[in-house]
């Protein structure tokens, strides 16, 4: 019974339950070493990269020889 409800469910579409976009904060610097946790992303804004553009930062963990990733990517909106 709760299979069909559930798929009742899917099938209704439920477009009522969007969640709400959450803002993007832009840094103006990188932040310091141990301070961005593994796998973390953060958006810095510092005129590093293209116009439109902004750095892109995924953390990384110095104990595990796990370096950051860097990038640059479409600012997001």
């Amino acid at each position: 019974m709760l299979a069909l409800w559930c798929g009742a469910l899917l099938m209704s579409g439920c477009s009522g339950f969007a969640p709400a976009p959450i803002p993007v904060t832009y840094l103006s610097q990188d932040p310091p070493p141990g301070r961005l946790p593994l796998g973390e992303t953060a958006y810095v804004d510092d005129g590093r990269c293209p116009p439109g553009q902004v750095k892109r930062l995924i953390g990384g963990d110095a104990k595990h020889n796990v370096p950051r990733k860097v990038e640059c990517v479409a600012r997001p909106q």
